[in-house]
């Protein structure tokens, strides 16, 4: 059974199509100014697939914090609709059984960095800024209150409906030392493909995985230490240091930037790419490896563009059944394809995206 819950209440989605408004014959009714009298359709399918399409192109409708577009979506277990400033819950009672025990799986060795390059250090954290993006849909979780619940039911906060997932599988909480991880599940819960041992606090892109689904792991990084001051200069003759290496502005152009220790998927290439054509990345093609990507100035973006016309969380890019669809968040300067500003839609490939003023 299909259903949608809002606070104590439920309502059941049968086959076919609901409606969803402040109108009074609507199956599903809210009131309230943002609310229209038709707002959302909900349509659920004989195989027990529920679609969900706005009701008028002027409804407003959040899925998991993103925009619902002109076509329809369809909705997974624990997915968080926002109406007019309601939040419901989608139910698919299919995937919230019980927990299935599995049996301990012997993992594989980590795969030995290259010679001459040691694995990435992980950057410590602040208790701040935290969010998780899922490496299997590429949905972004922000952690806007003290903790961040992971589990089968469908009121976690970030829903795995796997049968080996626990009801409440593990959360992240605050802490003055960082992001705590706390495991409570029965089959454990992984970083960077070690088990955690009842607790841990996370680094800027550790990957947790529970059941089989992996997230990547950001909050704002604690301040480098001021470096100790230059001594005196090498005597005339004496040959100068390397170069250090590029920074992390250089590193953050690459959508998985922060995971290069970490087996990465034998399926290979990038999902699509975006080749720059102005500014002082001109000539560069940035790899997309991730069905969302997100694009703006802050380093937690997949794609960065330090510059000041560019917002600092600036638009969202989706792959939705094979086509990418453009979100702007609410920017600053806009968000143009191929010279037209654009809020919400499809394009194709060899669009000119151009975040801010002029950067593609």
């Amino acid at each position: 059974m299909s259903l949608l819950e809002l606070g104590g209440k439920q309502f059941t989605i049968p086959v076919g199509e609901v409606a969803l408004g402040s109108d009074a014959n609507c199956a599903i009714p809210l009131s309230g100014a943002g609310v229209l009298p038709r707002h959302v359709v909900l349509e659920r399918q004989p195989d027990g697939q529920v679609v969900i399409r706005k009701a008028t192109p002027e409804a407003e409708v959040l899925v998991n914090g993103v925009r619902l577009g002109v076509e329809p979506t369809p909705l997974l277990h624990g997915d968080k609709l926002e109406v007019g400033g309601y939040e419901l819950t989608f139910v698919d009672e299919r995937r919230a059984g019980t927990t299935q025990f599995v049996e301990k799986v012997e993992l594989p060795e980590p795969t030995a960095a290259p010679q001459g390059r040691a694995a990435p250090e992980r950057a410590a954290t602040r208790n701040t800024g935290g969010r998780v993006v899922s490496l299997t849909d590429g949905r972004e979780y922000v952690m806007s209150g003290a903790s961040l619940v992971f589990g089968r039911e469908a009121g976690c906060d970030v829903v795995v409906p796997e049968t080996d997932v626990s009801r409440r599988h593990a959360e992240i909480v605050q802490t003055a030392q960082g992001y705590l991880l706390v495991d409570s599940s029965t089959n454990g819960t992984f970083v960077n493909e070690e088990r955690v041992r009842g607790q841990r606090i996370l680094r800027r892109a550790d990957v947790i995985r529970i059941g089989g689904q992996g997230f990547r792991f950001y909050a704002d990084a604690v301040p480098a230490a001021a470096p100790p001051a230059p001594q005196a200069g090498p005597a005339a003759g004496t040959p100068l240091a390397a170069q250090a290496p590029p920074g992390a502005a250089e590193r953050l152009q690459l959508t998985m930037d922060g995971l290069e220790a970490l087996q990465r998927p034998a399926r290979g290439g990038p999902l699509a790419s975006f080749l720059v054509r102005v500014g002082e990345l001109r000539g560069r093609r940035l790899p997309v490896k991730t069905p969302i990507v997100n694009i703006g100035r802050a380093d937690y973006n997949d794609l960065v563009f330090p510059d000041p016309s560019v917002s600092t969380a600036h638009a969202k890019l989706q792959l939705r059944g094979g086509v990418w669809l453009l979100v702007d968040l609410d920017s600053t300067n806009g968000t143009f394809v191929d010279g037209e500003r654009d809020g919400s839609a499809e394009r194709g490939p060899r669009a000119g995206l151009s975040p801010g003023h002029g950067r593609r």
